[in-house]
């Protein structure tokens, strides 16, 4: 949790700072390195950061359809989506979360309650697409 925690506060402080957003949840496996969650909820966003055995993962939710983990993305994927960038290509999390940072009002239009079900039907298809093109049909 310790890593998480300081990647949280020093990458993640617009999230922090924001005051619409609140820690609603967070999980350690008690490990000061690894297997660690904090998820942060505001009215429209809710935004998970993990720390699994070293790499640090972002997955965002419309707020209102977080319950169903079907609505959960990877930031990559919402990058793809928003400006066509082809998530195979590499970046580190730091620059994951300055892109996340800098797009955080397209990312709650994107989820926005009136968008919110139709985006995820976009994602989800984007998703499919990009199996399909790595790994070939079901």
């Amino acid at each position: 949790m310790t890593t998480l925690l300081e990647f949280f506060l020093k990458y993640l402080d617009f999230l922090y700072l924001d005051p619409h957003f609140r820690i609603t949840d967070s999980s350690t496996s008690g490990v000061a390195n690894n297997g660690a969650s904090l998820t942060l909820t505001s009215p429209l966003t809710t935004w998970q950061i993990s720390n699994d055995r070293g790499q640090v993962l972002i997955g965002i939710a419309p707020t209102k359809l977080a319950a169903q983990p079907q609505n959960w993305f990877r930031l990559s994927i919402i990058r793809q989506y928003l400006d066509d960038y082809d998530e195979t290509n590499m970046v580190s999390p730091t620059e994951a979360v300055a892109w996340g940072r800098d797009n955080r009002d397209r990312i709650d239009d994107l989820f926005s309650d009136n968008l919110a079900a139709e985006s995820c039907e976009a994602l989800i298809a984007l998703e499919d697409a990009n199996a399909v093109k790595y790994w070939g049909p079901p």
